[in-house]
């Protein structure tokens, strides 16, 4: 095992450590980064067949003196091009160190050579396991993902001194398949300032924080253990064209500003992705999608979204021992579903069933029993 301190690394949060702490993941192995506190200026770049581990009280944070571009993040693999296999990251406090100056979303989201603000990157990955991480600080997503096939993901935790742009905790773009998500946790109030979650099988690919990935299907994925007291949104699935589809969620519980589960393709985003007249039967393809042991509750009475948002094509998707903690809510004046957007839909909550005919057609009710269908 290569520890970095013996090939150069400080650890004293002053001098620049990525020189060091890169050069021993170029050897490759098994690396450690003991207790301490390492600035790091370039972006790491972990090679195949790599183990990175830190103690759980080493903090690698983004030097604050270098203003970031595009391409540049806190941890990423080495071959984009090529691609990476078995990667192993475990450990540590991954700090974006948002300061509002060089460590920042530019002015102009949509500048070529812009920061994606991102923490922690992967793209054309096979076989990664990250653990017992914590992501904190970030501009924009803590970790993003395309291209990943095989992975587990678990004990993560995300928090923030403050609030900052769209926040992701786990956001997954295209062609990422075949994981396991266990123990995902917001643990400072306000986090995740976006979605816990993101399957976002389409996007907005030509703004900063999604440059350089692409769309494609996401699918045969679990997650369990999501935790957060006061997220923007849980779970988001965006889907136009790609399919999500065969993923399961078990043991959710969340205060929600926004969406406990949106589905709702974008339509009302800074960048909508299509014109409504382009899909006269629905947009979106996700299918097979099961949820159990979902707890939510609002934390932002004024907002006007409903909890659960269904606006794609769906099929097969079932949520089962839903609850809303109303005695938590300072206000029940949000409604817990809505549908809309859809066409030829049945959907069943509880012990009623709903007809959805065309998009004109709108369904809304707190009257879910605890128990939701939609096909």
């Amino acid at each position: 095992m290569i520890n970095v301190k013996e090939v150069g690394a400080s650890g004293n949060g002053i001098n620049d450590d990525s020189e060091a702490i890169q050069k021993a993941l170029d050897i490759g192995g098994e690396i450690y980064i003991p207790s301490g506190d390492y600035r790091v200026k370039n972006t790491l770049k972990i090679g195949s067949d790599t183990v990175l581990t830190a103690d759980k009280n080493a903090r690698i944070f983004h030097c604050e003196q270098v203003k970031k571009r595009r391409g540049d993040f806190l941890l990423t693999n080495a071959d984009f091009e090529k691609g990476n296999s078995n990667i192993i990251v475990c450990g540590g406090i991954w700090d974006g160190n948002f300061d509002g100056k060089n460590n920042t979303k530019p002015a102009n989201r949509y500048d070529k050579n812009g920061w994606s603000g991102s923490v922690i990157s992967f793209f054309n990955v096979k076989n990664l396991k990250l653990a017992d991480m914590r992501v904190t600080n970030s501009v924009v997503y803590n970790m993003r993902f395309c291209c990943v096939d095989g992975f587990e993901i678990k004990n993560i935790e995300f928090s923030a001194r403050e609030r900052s742009f769209n926040q992701d905790g786990l956001h997954f773009n295209g062609c990422c398949k075949n994981g396991i998500v266990e123990n995902i946790r917001a643990v400072t109030k306000g986090q995740t300032n976006d979605d816990l979650v993101g399957l976002n099988c389409d996007d907005v690919f030509h703004t900063v924080e999604n440059m350089d990935f692409f769309g494609g299907d996401i699918e045969n994925i679990s997650f369990s253990k999501l935790y957060a007291e006061d997220c923007h949104t849980l779970i988001r699935i965006l889907s136009i064209d790609h399919s999500v589809r065969n993923i399961t969620f078990s043991d959710i519980y969340a205060g929600i500003r926004e969406f406990a589960f949106n589905m709702d393709g974008s339509r009302y985003c800074m960048d909508p992705l299509f014109d409504e007249s382009e899909y006269p039967q629905g947009s979106g393809n996700i299918e097979n999608v099961r949820i159990d042991n979902f707890t939510a509750y609002v934390t932002d009475p004024e907002r006007k979204c409903p909890l659960i948002d269904c606006e794609t094509r769906t099929k097969n998707l079932v949520i089962n021992g839903f609850k809303r903690l109303i005695e938590k809510e300072k206000s029940n004046s949000r409604v817990t579903l809505e549908a809309k957007n859809l066409v030829d839909t049945k959907i069943i909550c509880g012990e009623r069933e709903y007809y959805l005919k065309d998009k004109t057609d709108i369904l809304k009710t707190d009257d879910v029993g605890g128990f939701i269908k939609i096909n």
